[in-house]
């Protein structure tokens, strides 16, 4: 007989690890078919979706601490002028490293102008199947980066507004991912046909500009700017377990759909890149 007061198991503490991990996968799936039958913003498990995804960009954004959000919740000129000239020097060595270098490479085909062609073809079967790996490799960790600094860009555009002057930085940033994923892509292309040993394009130039300091300021500003009831100007997101505003809800929605459609239109010319890069070399 137990002695008296003595806890019994709880639910979760009789389950084995297996039965929590196959119940969580359960939960996603039911989820994801109550949003389709059930998608509106009345209802909780749709509600608690969308504010789950919200609080998820942030994050992003609070993660990225980018040359781009920096300049979104920089103090202005007249609050603090070393601050205010420090991040547009950061700003336009950001924007001529991370694009314009990769399309000088572009136009003046430097790495292959020694080449007969652009396609050579010469490598042995075995460099090709590495050459393969690491152009797979770039091209995931490409991918990656810019979409989650893509996703925190959206998200400050799309649910925080500081007025359209530093909205404009936000534009300024995610046509910089686009101009540099291009850039990089046929840069890197002819330097690994031209075998240019050790030369890489970066992408991260803009976080990587950051300082410590400035990274910490830039992150508990725009925590400060993007708290659950300052979104959307002000309307919020709710609580949870009830329902959340249309506008915040079709937010979201409709941030993860251009998401969905940037990472095909991202991932398909990648594997092209992948193919031709493996078959040139």
């Amino acid at each position: 007989m137990e002695e008296e007061g003595q806890q019994q198991p709880t639910t979760n503490q009789q389950q084995s690890s297996l039965d929590i991990l196959l119940n969580l996968d359960k939960q996603a799936a039911d989820l994801k078919a109550n949003r389709k039958n059930n998608a509106s913003n009345e209802d909780v498990v749709s509600a608690n979706w969308a504010r789950s995804e919200i609080q998820s960009a942030r994050s992003s954004a609070l993660a990225t601490k980018s040359i781009f959000t920096h300049c979104f919740i920089a103090p202005s000129l007249a609050a603090s002028p070393i601050r205010f000239v420090y991040a547009f020097l950061m700003l336009f060595l950001a924007i001529v490293i991370q694009v314009a270098v990769p399309f000088i490479i572009l136009i003046t085909r430097q790495p292959i102008i020694d080449l007969p062609n652009g396609c050579p073809n010469q490598s042995s079967f075995k460099t090709k199947i590495i050459g393969f790996a690491l152009s797979f490799y770039f091209v995931f960790q490409t991918v990656r980066l810019c979409l989650n600094k893509l996703r925190g860009l959206n998200f400050l555009h799309a649910f925080v507004d500081l007025g359209f002057g530093r909205s404009l930085f936000l534009k300024l940033g995610i046509l910089s991912q686009f101009l540099g994923m291009v850039g990089a892509g046929g840069a890197q292309f002819m330097l690994n046909i031209g075998n240019a040993d050790g030369a890489f394009i970066v992408l991260t130039v803009d976080q990587n500009l950051m300082g410590h300091k400035q990274g910490i300021d830039t992150t508990a500003r725009v925590s400060a700017v993007s708290k659950d009831h300052l979104l959307c100007n002000g309307v919020g997101i709710g609580e949870d377990g009830e329902s959340i505003p249309q506008q915040s809800f079709d937010g979201i929605k409709q941030m993860n759909m251009r998401q969905n459609f940037i990472l095909v239109m991202i991932s398909c010319p990648g594997l092209a890149w992948v193919i031709a890069l493996t078959y040139c070399m």
